[in-house]
């Protein structure tokens, strides 16, 4: 499993690191620890400063200034992930763990690098030190969740949470990613006593709707609910499939909309970590039951592993 962390040194990457203990993660894996230096890259080495020397004295003045505040900005980053990884090489000895540093805007240079390596999955805290993420908090996390190729694992630490066991809550509507995230969840090095719940969402008057009234009129009254059986059939399989992984799991259909089930869900029992599907179902039930993984990413009280199957 190649494993790419983000890391900046705010308190959310921080926890991200603590996180990791209670992802299920295995214990051999290729993991980088990216920084990334929101700057522009400085020039290559061996480029001579005469090369400016046509430019306003001022202006090759200032451009003197920002060369070397953009080294400094580097080799803090690198300085950063460094220590991270040695942190993480603590915590997960069998890893094959290095720390990298780039010049870049955060989000795409993460983005770039994960596409590059390949990775498999993406470790990000909910937000950062950068200037954007200032402004709009979590946006560097949401762009990466938006535009990743792989799983993103979105890190919040909760500070009411139980240390044991871990509880997890899978999102589930039956999907292809669903169902990918419930092979994830099943196929990880999970502690012993860890609960996972399958929670499907549901919302009839959308059903009764759309689906009654306007794509099948002559649907009868008694079929308008065949859809929430064979979604619970497909939830007690996937149940199944986690119990012969030793899992504790249960399923449960919640009617509401789905983006609010699961953030009450995390939040009363309270939960370690949401797993989503990346995209959920198309056509009408992804008309439906939605895509909501963005939403529940951004306000869940707890970690967001969004899963791409791979």
């Amino acid at each position: 499993m190649k494993i790419l962390i983000a890391y900046d040194g705010s308190s959310c990457a921080d926890a991200a690191l603590r996180d990791l203990k209670r992802a299920g993660l295995p214990p051999k894996a290729d993991s980088t620890i990216l920084t990334i230096a929101d700057v522009w890259p400085p020039p290559p080495p061996g480029t001579d400063d005469d090369d400016l020397a046509y430019l306003d004295q001022r202006v090759h003045a200032r451009l003197l200034e920002l060369r070397e505040a953009a080294k400094s900005m580097l080799a803090e980053a690198a300085s950063k992930a460094e220590q991270a990884a040695r942190i993480v090489q603590s915590s997960f000895p069998g890893w094959s763990v290095r720390s990298e540093a780039l010049a870049d805007s955060p989000a795409w240079g993460i983005l770039k690098r994960a596409s590059e390596w390949p990775a498999d999955l993406i470790v990000v805290g909910s937000h950062g030190m950068s200037v954007t993420d200032r402004l709009f908090i979590g946006s560097v996390s949401q762009r990466v969740i938006a535009h990743a190729s792989c799983s993103v694992r979105v890190a919040r630490e909760r500070t009411d949470a139980d240390p044991a066991p871990v509880r997890l809550i899978i999102g589930f509507d039956g999907s292809a990613d669903a169902d990918a995230a419930v092979r994830e969840v099943a196929s990880r090095s999970w502690p012993e006593n860890t609960e996972v719940r399958l929670l499907t969402a549901v919302d009839h008057r959308l059903m009764s709707a759309i689906a009654a009234r306007i794509l099948r009129p002559r649907l009868k009254p008694e079929e308008t609910n065949d859809y929430q059986a064979e979604l619970s059939k497909m939830a007690d399989d996937a149940a199944e499939q986690l119990r012969a992984a030793r899992l504790s799991a249960t399923c449960t259909i919640a009617v509401g909309e789905p983006k609010r089930v699961l953030l009450e869900a995390a939040e009363q029992w309270p939960a370690d970590c949401v797993f989503l599907g990346a995209t959920g179902l198309r056509g009408l039930r992804r008309l439906l039951l939605g895509s909501v993984s963005s939403a529940v990413s951004a306000h869940a009280p707890c970690t967001v592993e969004i899963v791409r199957a791979r």
